[in-house]
Order: structure tokens, then C-alpha cells, then sequence
């Protein structure tokens, strides 16, 4: 619970704060879904039913589709809500993989992050402070 009040609080903050309250504030609360959705899907299998590791192992590879009908966003909020994540230290990576014509997106959860008492991600003790200038 410290982690939802503190981290995700801290984000939101951030964001009315970056965007002020003029204007369309942009639907910042939805990373809390999609962080947790994201949580909720990742592949815990470490090898295939043929006894091969899994490529996927460690890996949440919804499409993008499945989320947004899922916790029912645009598919177009999806890629902003996912960058938003990442560089607050609350996804690992994001890669694109593709097999023949089909393309999917893996996402690495930070599955247990720790926060500091100001509410940032902290990761191999180290802080991660994100860059918000990006999103100005």
C-alpha cells in the first residue's frame, strides 16, 4: 500500500503540477490500471509445454487491442500511459518483437519496486527522478 500512496501519488502530483489546472488535464490516473493489468499478465512460465525455456518468461504481452478493450482507454492513450511508466522506473523495458507479419510489444514489469519517503522509484538503490521536460 506504502507503494500505491506514494508512488503513483507522486505522478499524479507531477502531472497537475507540469500541466497546471488550465486546460484539459490529461488522464494521468489510468497508469495505475495499466500498471497493474500489465502486472496481472506477465508470462510465469519458464519453459514450454516441450520442456524449451520460454522466450516469454518475464514478460506481459497483452496486445494493445486486449488493453484498451479491457480497461476500456483509447488504444491511442496506451503508448503515452506505457512511456509514462517507464520513466518513472515502473516498467523495466518495452521491446518490439515481431514474428513473420505480426508484431507485439513485451512489457517488463518492475514487479516489487521500492519507493523513496518522497515517492520515487527506487531500483538497485538507486532513485530514478524522471525527466519531465518531454512531457511539457
Amino acid at each position: 500500500m506504502r507503494f500505491m500512496r506514494k508512488v503513483f501519488l507522486c505522478i499524479i502530483n507531477e502531472f497537475i503540477a507540469l500541466h497546471g489546472r488550465k486546460g484539459r488535464l490529461p488522464q494521468i490516473r489510468d497508469i495505475i490500471a495499466l500498471y497493474f493489468y500489465l502486472l496481472s499478465y506477465v508470462d510465469r512460465n519458464e519453459l514450454q509445454p516441450n520442456g524449451v525455456p520460454s522466450e516469454r518468461f518475464g514478460a506481459s504481452v497483452p496486445s494493445k487491442a486486449k488493453i484498451a478493450a479491457d480497461l476500456g482507454v483509447a488504444e491511442s492513450r496506451i503508448k503515452p500511459l506505457v512511456e509514462i511508466l517507464q520513466t518513472h522506473g515502473l516498467l523495466l523495458d518495452v521491446v518490439d518483437k515481431r514474428e513473420g507479419t505480426k508484431r507485439y510489444k513485451w512489457y517488463y514489469v518492475s514487479h516489487c519496486p521500492r519507493s523513496s519517503d518522497d515517492g520515487y522509484v527506487v531500483n538497485d538503490d538507486e532513485k530514478i527522478v524522471p525527466d519531465l521536460s518531454k512531457y511539457k
